[in-house]
């Protein structure tokens, strides 16, 4: 029974500190998430105009469709 608690009483520690440590990790993580520019300090796609000569600013997809 002493052994069991023992244990028991040494898990517990182990995943509180396990916890705290997580969770300072998120809170810095938030902190950089905020910090940092959407799409890594380039312009919105609305503000960018057209591109590629586009007149719609779209990109033609590939479809693997060959008109014969």
């Amino acid at each position: 029974m002493i052994n069991f608690m023992a244990q028991q009483a040494k898990t517990i520690t182990e995943l509180k500190r396990d916890n705290d440590e997580r969770k300072a990790k998120e809170v810095t993580q938030q902190k950089d998430d905020d910090n940092t520019p959407i799409l890594a300090g380039s312009r919105l796609m609305l503000t960018q105009g057209p591109m590629g000569g586009q007149t719609n600013g779209l990109a033609p997809q590939p479809t693997g469709y060959r008109g014969f």
